[in-house]
């Protein structure tokens, strides 16, 4: 500014020639740095490729030693060395299942990137992997598919003096009848004794997983690995190694050029291995050419950019800045609005009169606001939640005497019809008339929802002044008497408490009283923990005698047997929470009989629906009339499964024995010789009236049940297993996947994530 008067400079032309003159500098500036940057590229390149390819082989050797360490190791471990101590004598298969079962905790350690290990036995030609034995013809020939590595070729390096030894890796396959994928490349390693010719270990490294999280690679360069031989271990891409130089000889850390391509090395101390990085030039000159072109491209529209910001900018600045300023010193009070002639100056006073204006509406919305803060502030004292909430003053933290009210409420399903609002917007109803009804009655108390159906109230306790709590619960279910067409309420009411400390503790206490309600649609109080003994419902016998009656269908007693227990709980004043788990578990009963008898009920197709039902049950008597419409219904689907068993043609027979007992073991001699026909004809047979043989039949059809049960139930897995035939959970994990693509488990996230 005293530039400008003093030179009779405008403001704006001082502008522009200072945004000039930075202008100029920082585009100097960049131009040298882009020259500098360009004359040492190459050199840069080359630098930071060698210091990448040091850092990728201190990755693999740092792994070649722990990988080393660890088969080693696992070679000499006692179960090892009893595996190998059966090398000449039967096969031990709860030894064999025992080493297989370590063997996949091993595999699911990702840091040594093993893909499989086996257990070779040279003498008996079988092998021990994660799935299970196998011979080494059909490992090599089906499973684990190379050019160079089949079993002639281990059969061969077993007989050689080697205790530790790692192959060239090469891309192996998996070729069966119901399958062809590949594994990706893969380094064999051998690990034996080096006087032992019949027995060792086998592990396959992931080669490319190793490349992926050892190496950076170069864009539209290759890696190599070499070992002390120069036999090409690993190689990232298929390029041909025809034109490049000799490896062999080479020691140490460098680089070499040969034509447009720049080789930077490194040969590992320890192990000896040789790594290659593999840099085309003509990619970096095409780089610095792009380079060159996007640089002045850069520099053409970073000056016409500055220049169009710096004349706006310096346009902008022309305003009366002295008279702005005296208008702030007016200590706070409003601005008028001067009329001036320049535009920016009145609009800035506008907005610094209206700022002004807004300042009383602020501070009466803090308060308000301040009020919110506060409940945030209980509900994460309540819920363990670590806050910054130092600076937030409550009421609590005063050591005031208080109790607290916990509501909670349901909204009955079969009354939602009726709201004309959404339930979120009832709850919300709810906790305003109770806040409206205590208010009344202690003014400084605060209502606030804790979770959706969870409504809290604290009570503050005056010294000349206590809580009437007969008269204030009274005066609560006044209020909410005439939502009780809508609401089940339960309400508790916590002793009275003197420190803030106990505040999450007497929070708990009141969950815990609200969750004794009792099965009625009346509003219940509590205001002290009443434990209750409870019968052992159902008995033994009585669990028993459910089963038994239950498979056969006799739905009249199943009901009597049920009602009976569900009364006796009632009676015995069970919790609501009791009785709905009891009513659960007489549902999963029944549900694993439906999938047992493989049977559908009428009106309950899905499989959530009693469940839901269930839910929805208040008051005990609902509860006994919900089990006798599913139990009758349930009978009437066992009586006309009866009905149904009783076909006559080859066909529907065999489709219907299966479908009765997929969940145990069926054979074709077996059905063959109930149909007085032999194996073989019954086998074409059936392929030709239906196109697929009967095995394929069977295991499609317990591989549907069992995806239905996944996707419809809350049964264990084994469980499902059990229930379709297959009695061990490693056989149907297998099964399964063949036939779906997923496990079980990834299967039933698949199936929750889509409802």
């Amino acid at each position: 500014m005293k530039f400008a008067k003093i030179t009779n400079t405008s403001l704006f032309l001082a502008l522009c020639l200072s945004f000039g003159g930075i202008i100029a500098l920082l585009m100097s500036f960049n131009y040298l740095s882009y020259s500098f940057f360009r004359e040492n590229l190459r050199e840069n390149i080359i630098k930071s490729n060698s210091l990448n390819l040091n850092t990728t082989v201190a990755n693999y050797e740092k792994n070649l030693v722990q990988l080393k360490s660890y088969l080693m190791t696992y070679l000499f471990k006692n179960d090892t060395q009893a595996v190998a101590g059966t090398r000449d004598r039967p096969i031990d298969y709860e030894l064999f299942r025992k080493v297989q079962m370590e063997l996949q905790v091993t595999l699911n350690n990702s840091i040594l990137y093993i893909d499989n290990i086996f257990y070779f036995f040279k003498n008996k030609q079988l092998l021990i992997d994660k799935n299970g034995t196998r011979d080494v013809e059909t490992m090599f020939s089906k499973l684990y598919v190379s050019p160079t590595y089949n079993a002639s070729f281990w059969n061969q390096e077993m007989t050689r003096a080697r205790g530790f030894h790692i192959y060239p890796g090469e891309t192996f396959q998996e070729q069966t009848s119901f399958q062809h994928s590949s594994h990706g490349v893969l380094l064999p390693v051998l690990v034996k004794s080096q006087f032992d010719d019949q027995f060792g270990l086998v592990a396959l490294l992931d080669g490319t997983a190793m490349y992926k999280s050892f190496h950076q690679p170069v864009e539209n360069g290759w890696f190599y690995m070499f070992d002390q031989d120069g036999k090409q271990l690993f190689a990232s891409s298929d390029r041909s190694t025809g034109s490049d130089p000799a490896f062999a000889s080479l020691t140490g850390q460098g680089h070499m050029e040969r034509g447009d391509v720049i080789y930077v090395y490194q040969r590992a101390q320890d192990s000896g291995y040789l790594y290659v990085d593999i840099i085309p030039v003509a990619h970096i000159s095409e780089q610095i050419k792009k380079l060159n072109l996007v640089f002045i491209l850069f520099l053409a529209a970073a000056l016409l950019l500055s220049l169009i910001i710096a004349l706006f900018i310096a346009k902008r600045f022309q305003n009366p800045l002295t008279g702005l300023m005296q208008a702030i010193e007016q200590n706070g009070q409003f601005l008028l609005s001067k009329q001036s002639r320049i535009k920016e100056f009145k609009f800035l006073s506008d907005k610094i009169n209206d700022l002004f204006q807004v300042h009383r509406s602020i501070h009466r919305d803090l308060d308000a606001k301040n009020s919110l803060l506060q409940h945030y502030a209980y509900i994460s004292r309540l819920k363990m939640i670590s806050a910054n909430l130092s600076d937030i003053e409550m009421a609590i933290d005063n050591d005031r005497p208080y109790r607290l009210l916990l509501l909670h409420l349901a909204l009955k399903d079969q009354e939602q019809t009726e709201l004309n609002i959404e339930p979120h917007r009832a709850y919300s109803l709810i906790q305003e008339l109770i806040r409206l009804n205590m208010t009344s009655a202690r003014p400084d108390s605060l209502t606030f929802q804790t979770e959706q159906d969870h409504i809290l109230t604290i009570l503050f306790e005056h010294p000349n002044e206590p809580i009437d709590t007969g008269e204030l619960l009274e005066s609560l279910r006044t209020v909410l008497q005439p939502e009780v067409l809508y609401f089940n309420f339960t309400i508790g009411l916590s002793p009275l408490q003197l420190h803030a400390s106990q505040f999450a503790a007497t929070y708990e206490l009141a969950v815990e009283l609200v969750k004794q309600r009792k099965l009625n649609e009346d509003i219940q109080v509590f205001t002290e923990l009443a434990p209750v003994p409870l019968p052992m419902v159902p008995t033994l016998a009585q669990e028993q005698e459910l089963a038994t009656h239950l498979h056969a269908g006799n739905a009249a007693i199943c009901i009597t047997l049920v009602n009976k227990q569900i009364e006796q709980l009632h009676k015995a004043n069970a919790p609501a929470s009791h009785i709905q788990a009891f009513g659960k578990q007489m549902i999963d009963k029944t549900i694993k009989a439906v999938y047992a008898m493989n049977l559908s009920i009428p009106g309950y197709e899905q499989v959530r629906a009693p469940y839901e039902e269930l839910k929805k049950c208040y008051t005990a008597e609902r509860c006994q009339l919900f089990f006798e419409r599913f139990l009758t219904a349930f009978g009437e689907a066992v009586r006309l499964k009866k009905e149904a068993a009783e076909a006559d043609y080859v066909i529907t027979f065999v489709k219907d024995y299966v479908e009765a007992n997929y969940g145990q073991d069926i054979s074709l001699e077996h059905l063959a010789q109930k149909l007085n026909l032999t194996s073989s004809y019954l086998s074409a047979y059936f392929k030709e009236k239906t196109g697929t043989n009967l095995s394929e039949y069977t295991n499609a059809l317990r591989m549907n049940k069992a995806m239905e049960m996944l996707r419809n139930t809350d049964l264990k897995i084994q469980d499902i297993a059990a229930l379709v035939g297959c009695f061990t959970i490693a056989p149907f994990n297998r099964a399964f996947k063949r036939y779906t693509g997923q496990t079980p488990t990834e299967f039933r996230r698949s199936q929750q994530a889509l409802n």
